[in-house]
């Protein structure tokens, strides 16, 4: 024998499955929310370190004109790995 009116009553149990599915669907909104905010977050990071990435190079680069040596022998004096 169950106390649960939910389980004899079948307008009560689907009253009770609507608002489990909007509970999940807020849920879900939720999480899309964060991942969106998360995203623009990485996004805005990437940029930046690009950005920084580039005007290390530019440096880089006016101090090996400075020098007269090529900008390698630049990255390799500062121990700088040469990804491209």
């Amino acid at each position: 024998i169950s106390t649960d009116s939910s389980n004899s009553n079948p307008i009560a149990f689907n009253l009770n499955m609507k608002e489990n599915k909007k509970k999940s669907r807020k849920t879900a909104n939720k999480t899309n929310e964060t991942s969106e905010g998360q995203k623009k977050k990485i996004i805005e990071l990437l940029h930046e370190y690009n950005d920084l990435k580039d005007a290390t190079q530019r440096v880089l680069e006016a101090l090996a004109n400075l020098k007269c040596v090529p900008v390698g022998s630049v990255y390799a004096t500062y121990n700088l790995p040469r990804d491209e």
